[in-house]
């Protein structure tokens, strides 16, 4: 898989195609929800899938995963430019897993199939019922979106006390151990028995001491209510009024058949509507927003590629998402802004026009960056 850089020869700067495996930052999602919410309807709208979708008497399956490319129209251009072989866009990883129930307490384990699945995963998005189900009865968003965050953070204080024991334990054993991290542990334990999600404090959240517990109530939320198939309206007020979490609308039913159709179809059938845009869509963008990536590009005649990346990074962690002997012989970056490239028409008229950029190390790459990395190794 060839990415354009460049290595100081005899002629100065030249093409070299890197053949080793190159990784980009995947956005991993997991979707999570009450049962009857209709939350494989929902995984299947927005990953195109056919998983089954379980009725209230058939028992829970799972999980279910799918990859998902992230829709970037600007690679097309790009791909046009260079005349590329091969289009790479960015992906999105789901995972729809059951294991809640609303009714967990204290002291009462999550199963451990649904721990090791959403875990892993950057930010959870929680299908909340807004219709009446034959079992579960009239919608109550607001208390169901209650009776989960309770289950994820009674899942976070049993870690944290699981944690606090095995420290008191290795202690009367003669062990040392980490005053700070028994402080941080206490703070949280905390803030769990005060019900409060660990998200909802920064500060303590984002401390690297913590990270390894991957601790559920911490991880970015993003609310998607699923309407009845007949409203396709914005949300009822008191859902935007009494919701704190970034929200969303989907009609998981419709959706999931229009992720069937071909985009040719799909597209008519969205016209006769009235939707301007699927929740699919939606859902990427206001996770990437939630967990503050952005987008970067390379490209070649080879390939043109898209790549994720925490806003505010580095050009030096950017060189490595693309490769690790980028990231170890970085010399500079050849930048350009997309917007620039295409009003530009060529790299070589961008070049005349001063529209390319030689960046350090310590640039911060911006959303829409075209990347050449000059590297020696």
């Amino acid at each position: 898989m060839a990415t354009r850089t460049f290595l100081r020869g005899a002629g100065g700067y030249r093409s070299h195609p890197l053949q080793a495996p190159l990784h980009s930052r995947v956005m991993r999602l997991g979707i999570i929800g009450l049962p009857g919410c209709g939350k494989t309807t929902v995984f299947n709208a927005l990953t195109s899938s056919a998983a089954q979708v379980a009725d209230f008497s058939t028992p829970v399956r799972g999980p279910n995963l799918a990859a998902v490319k992230v829709p970037e129209p600007r690679l097309a251009f790009l791909a046009q430019l260079y005349n590329s072989k091969k289009v790479t866009e960015a992906t999105v990883d789901y995972v729809d897993v059951g294991g809640l129930t609303g009714s967990a307490q204290k002291g009462q384990e999550l199963g451990e199939s649904f721990l090791n699945h959403i875990r892993p995963v950057d930010a959870l998005v929680h299908v909340v019922r807004n219709f009446q189900h034959p079992m579960h009865g009239e919608a109550d968003p607001l208390r169901d979106i209650s009776l989960v965050e309770t289950e994820l953070i009674l899942a976070d204080l049993l870690v944290v006390e699981k944690r606090l024991e095995r420290i008191g334990a290795e202690r009367q054993r003669g062990k040392k151990e980490n005053p700070e991290e028994v402080r941080l542990l206490q703070e949280c334990q905390e803030i769990f028995e005060s019900s409060r999600p660990l998200r909802s404090q920064p500060g303590i959240s984002d401390i690297s001491l913590l990270r390894g517990f991957s601790f559920l109530s911490a991880k970015p939320l993003l609310i998607l209510v699923n309407q009845p198939e007949e409203n396709v309206t914005p949300l009822p007020q008191e859902i935007v009024d009494g919701t704190l979490a970034p929200h969303l609308g989907i009609v998981g039913k419709l959706e999931m058949e229009l992720a069937q159709l071909s985009p040719d179809e799909a597209s008519e059938f969205m016209v006769e509507l009235g939707l301007e845009t699927l929740a699919r869509d939606q859902v990427i963008q206001a996770s990437s927003q939630l967990l503050g990536l952005i987008s970067f590009f390379t490209t070649n005649e080879q390939e043109t590629r898209a790549w994720t990346i925490k806003q505010g990074s580095p050009a030096l962690k950017a060189a490595g998402v693309v490769h690790s002997d980028m990231e170890r012989g970085f010399i500079r970056a050849e930048v350009i802004q997309f917007n620039d490239l295409e009003s530009a028409g060529s790299y070589a008229a961008a070049q005349k026009q001063g529209l390319v950029r030689l960046e350090g190390k310590e640039y911060i790459v911006q959303d829409g960056d075209v990347i050449f990395f000059r590297f020696k190794v």
